[in-house]
């Protein structure tokens, strides 16, 4: 297993509710491809230096995954039929 920090951005427009019934699809997410939340870090909304979607605030979470890397290409696919996530990055821990 390799240990990941996944970044994403959420639509900042969504109500506290709409943001945290979408991470936790996310999450599920994740967990349907066998990788393991092993900490969650919620950044909240900061300002943008450039705008995404029209928006120059974001809405950004981090977790650290442990997950094979042979699954972020499944992970992604499913990631992108999420319009409430705007953005997302998978970065390895390990070197």
């Amino acid at each position: 297993m390799t240990n990941y920090e996944f970044m994403f951005i959420v639509d900042p427009s969504l109500s506290e509710d709409e943001r945290k019934k979408s991470t936790d699809n996310l999450k599920s997410i994740l967990e349907k491809f066998s990788a393991k939340i092993t900490k969650e870090d919620v950044i909240g909304e900061k300002k943008l230096a450039y705008k995404i979607n029209g928006s120059s605030v974001w809405n950004y979470t981090i977790l650290d995954l442990e997950m094979e890397w042979e699954k972020i290409k499944d992970i992604s696919k499913e990631i992108n039929l999420n319009r409430e996530i705007w953005r997302y990055m998978f970065v390895s821990k390990e070197s």
